[in-house]
């Protein structure tokens, strides 16, 4: 007979006696710190002064704590940081929106401490400090202030933001502003940007000295409404006051503004000649928005160009995506002959896959194995997987290899556990008995691996397994 489906928890916990919860909470209440702290504060909910307090003296305690945290300690800090954020808004929101409103913005404004306390190299503390203005945002809606009053409070709250984390107070102002008020919010800036601009003007004729900090203050908050109004106008008129003439890079943010608005004949209007160091960007977003206008003839030359430029699974898509069935089978033979001919033969071996020519990418990985640059992992090891899905062991032999030399030769210790799972494949690979030729043997790589790299312990106690860091 077939089993029974499995039981989800929720249920399984439901049909269990009281008691028995109770005294499993009990137990773990006693091992788990988090656990009792939890419990402890349910039995306030009913008293949500007691629980706003019990927060509150959380937070003093992490703002007055000197203990600084790494880049690896970072992200855990900001856990925590959010994990708080979250406990408020689901215990105490519900209770009294303006005790945990005040909490969200006490939170906020005490950002420094979170900044100067701790390596956001990978935007944790960032990422915690935007959670908190979304928090804000909603903990406002759901209080009972006169409507009228959080514009004010909101932009005061967003323009002494010294640490640039504070955007999602407008960019999500939707959260709690309605349009008419955003539209209040965008009236004000752009006449405080207005006045500022013509101050500057006034005071640099030649308009050769340096914009003041406060314009881009401003013009960044009239982005941001921009992204939360759905209105690239606001944006655009508000960069214009400054840089009648905008350079490839405000002008590329005008035609990704449109384009995501569905303005495609208003992208087009940023998108003629060109952009220097920036073209490619210019002819991607330019193909975009003839795509959307259905001006397919116009765009289909851009992407073929663009793929015979970067050979990629992408570009292949994008170039074939609007052409007849008959130009499709032309296209696909050229797609081939332009990939065997690239000089990147990583790039091309992921096209020939595509087109389901599994030999013939192996056969260019094996031509050109000396060239392959292994520091691009992000298409690199998709491509690996690949070829092993289409038993090509040695055009994966090419990659792995090139993986683990660029890890090695950098020397990047925060990648040695990766780099140990490579070696473990390549002597996989070895083990199963296929011919590598025209490679060089598995035995004489390792060596040359052991012999270039025998004082980087710590790769070789990853590779043995011997290392302490197990989280590796």
């Amino acid at each position: 007979m077939p089993k029974p489906p499995t039981e989800d928890l929720p249920t399984f916990l439901n049909r269990q006696a009281h008691a028995d919860l109770v005294t499993l909470l009990l137990e773990l209440a006693q091992e788990h710190e988090a656990v009792h702290a939890r419990l402890a504060r349910m039995q306030l909910a009913d008293q949500p002064d007691k629980l706003a307090a019990g927060f509150r003296k959380t937070l003093t305690a992490l703002k007055r704590s000197s203990k600084f945290h790494g880049r690896r300690e970072a992200a855990e800090f900001g856990r925590a940081l959010e994990g708080w954020l979250d406990q408020v808004e689901r215990e105490l929101l519900p209770k009294d929106p303006p005790a945990a409103l005040a909490l969200f913005q006490a939170f906020i404004e005490s950002d420094a401490s979170w900044f100067d306390r701790a390596d956001d190299s990978d935007g944790v503390i960032g990422a915690a400090v935007r959670a908190a203005c979304r928090h804000w945002l909603r903990a406002a809606a759901r209080c009972e202030t006169p409507a009228d009053a959080w514009p004010a409070q909101l932009l005061d709250l967003y323009l002494a933001d010294e640490y640039g984390a504070r955007e999602a107070l407008l960019r999500d102002a939707a959260l709690l502003l309605g349009q008419e008020a955003q539209r209040g919010l965008v009236v004000r800036l752009d006449a405080d940007l207005a006045a500022l601009v013509d101050s500057w003007v006034a005071a640099s004729p030649a308009l050769g000295g340096p914009l003041p900090h406060e314009l881009f203050t401003l013009s960044g908050a009239l982005s941001l409404l921009s992204e939360s109004l759905g209105d690239p106008d606001v944006k655009v008129r508000a960069t214009l006051r400054y840089s009648p003439d905008p350079n490839p890079v405000q002008r590329q943010s005008f035609a990704r503004a449109y384009l995501e608005a569905d303005r495609p004949a208003d992208a087009l209007l940023w998108l003629q000649d060109s952009w220097g160091h920036l073209e490619g960007a210019r002819q991607d977003l330019l193909a975009k928005a003839l795509e959307k206008l259905g001006r397919f003839e116009e765009s289909v030359p851009i992407r073929r160009a663009q793929f015979e430029q970067t050979p990629s699974n992408y570009g292949l898509d994008c170039w074939l995506r609007h052409l007849a069935e008959p130009a499709r089978t032309e296209a696909l033979a050229q797609a081939r002959k332009l990939a065997l001919a690239h000089k990147n033969a990583a790039a091309a071996a992921t096209v020939l896959l595509e087109l389901g020519d599994a030999d013939a990418a192996e056969q260019k990985l094996l031509a050109e194995h000396d060239g392959i640059d292994g520091g691009a992992y992000g298409s690199l090891a998709p491509l690996a997987k690949a070829l092993r899905d289409h038993d090509c062991p040695r055009g994966e032999t090419v990659v792995y290899r090139a993986l683990l030399k660029d890890v090695l030769d950098r020397a990047d210790t925060r990648a040695y556990g990766h780099g140990a799972r490579y070696w473990a494949r390549l002597r996989e690979i070895a083990n199963a008995g296929a011919s590598l030729l025209p490679l060089p043997p598995h035995d004489a790589f390792e060596a040359e691996i052991r012999t270039r790299h025998a004082r980087k312990a710590s790769f070789w106690a990853h590779v043995n397994d011997t290392r302490r860091d197990r989280e590796a």
